[in-house]
């Protein structure tokens, strides 16, 4: 449902899925928002068909990202908190504008994906794959079930946000509703089989601390084959790739480009390059760097800055990332303690050394190669990018090396037919073939 073009993650997660379910002997369909406007992006021989007319069921998930503070029922209304919490909530609930009200939201997608079913007649043999699912979505996947008539389906579930983060101060209530919420949605979809999956270990381990009765299966996040390369930049360029949210330290460029500004990019040393919106980038640049910045929106070649507006096709993106020296990093660490980054796995495929925060899912991915100063480097406090920088500089050859080697360990386990494996669902093909 969230898939409207091909930027972001939700088309890149469901085109990868898609082509490994391809290789392991599937017929594609791939189901987006009603709004997408990019057919010529999707593989001619898959199926194509426009579902969904709302979107961000997250914001009612009761998770980090969502808005809800109690499980909900079928219909979207509270039901788990005490009287005073579940009027609050459906107060809460009313002043929302009327199409995104949790109920609307969940009887308008669920009668979208019902819908869908009954077009595509599935049998027993197909796989119903939620892509970036979530407990409000479960919901509303369950409500849609009960509006079709068809065999017993596999259903996967793949849930990528965190239920809780290092500031929640609910947690144990959050967790405890999220696992009773997600329960109650596995018990009404019988007989269906479902299957949930989390793209971490860790908010695998954040669902099994619900008390949720399903097994939950920690996935390796696929991405996109990608080739090494073998010169280098000169200088180095350094990618912030992604458009700026708060979560990805939106609020904390301006401070780095200032760190950076006469010691390395005016004297030449390095060359930044970002993924900034076209309007409103002013706040994120520091007043002295305004006028490089407007060279090279004007597409200056070799100024300090390199500017990428944020209507990349997938093809310039990816281009992007290959002409990548080193990645940095300036995530909000709380937010992903539980979360993986597609981006950080697209610089570690190509063999790209990286800089990223402590105590998150990403420090993990340095460390389990072998730690600080071996692919890249791991901060504390953003103000000490400016010095890793310049260590890179100096140690530029040897953690290419490294990085470059390990990239082959990353393009091997996070290969979409292997995230497939992992799932279930090759082997659950070769069951239904042989059957």
């Amino acid at each position: 449902d969230n898939i409207r073009n091909t930027g972001g993650h939700y088309f890149e997660l469901a085109t990868l899925l898609l082509s490994g379910a391809e290789k392991l002997g599937y017929q594609p369909v791939l189901a987006p928002n009603q709004e997408f406007d990019q057919p010529e992006a999707v593989d001619r021989d898959w199926q194509l068909v426009p579902t969904f007319r709302t979107r961000r069921l997250v914001d009612w998930s009761l998770g980090v990202d969502g808005k809800s503070t109690t499980q909900r029922g079928i219909d979207g209304k509270p039901i788990g908190g005490t009287k005073i919490q579940n009027a609050w909530n459906r107060v809460t609930d009313y002043f929302s504008r009327p199409a995104r009200r949790p109920a609307a939201m969940l009887g308008q997608w669920s009668a979208d994906l019902a819908s869908l079913l009954k077009q595509l007649q599935p049998t027993a043999s197909d796989v119903l794959l939620i892509n970036t699912g979530d407990d409000f979505a479960m919901l509303a996947l369950a409500a849609a079930m009960r509006q079709v008539d068809c065999p017993a389906l596999r259903i996967d579930i793949t849930f990528h946000f965190a239920i809780c983060d290092a500031n929640q101060t609910n947690r144990q209530s959050r967790l405890k509703f999220f696992g009773g919420q997600v329960n109650a949605c596995v018990k009404s979809l019988r007989p269906h089989d479902i299957h949930i999956h989390a793209t971490t270990q860790s908010l695998a381990g954040q669902m099994r601390r619900t008390d949720l009765k399903q097994t939950v299966t920690a996935i390796p996040y696929p991405t996109r084959p990608s080739a090494i390369r073998t010169d280098a930049g000169n200088p180095p360029k350094a990618v912030l790739a992604g458009l700026p949210r708060r979560e990805k330290g939106r609020t904390a460029i301006s401070d780095l480009l200032a760190s950076l500004e006469s010691p390395l990019l005016k004297s030449n040393r390095l060359r930044l390059s970002m993924h900034m919106p076209e309007h409103g980038w002013q706040s994120m640049v520091p007043p002295s760097l305004h006028p490089a910045y407007q060279r090279a929106i004007g597409g200056e070649e070799r100024g300090p800055l390199e500017v990428m507006t944020s209507n990349l096709t997938t093809d310039q993106y990816h281009s992007w990332l290959d002409s990548a020296d080193v990645g940095i990093f300036l995530y909000e660490p709380q937010r992903y303690g539980a979360r993986c980054s597609g981006v950080l796995l697209e610089m570690m495929a190509r063999g790209v050394p990286v800089i990223v925060p402590d105590r998150c899912w990403l420090a993990d991915q340095v460390r389990a190669a072998g730690g600080h100063r071996s692919i890249g480097f791991i901060y504390q406090d953003r103000s000490e990018i400016r010095s890793l920088l310049e260590q890179f500089a100096d140690r530029r050859d040897e953690l290419t090396q490294r990085s470059r080697k390990h990239a082959n360990v990353i393009a091997t386990r996070h290969d979409p037919v292997n995230t497939l494996r992992v799932m279930g669902l090759a082997d659950f093909i070769q069951t239904k073939q042989v059957a």
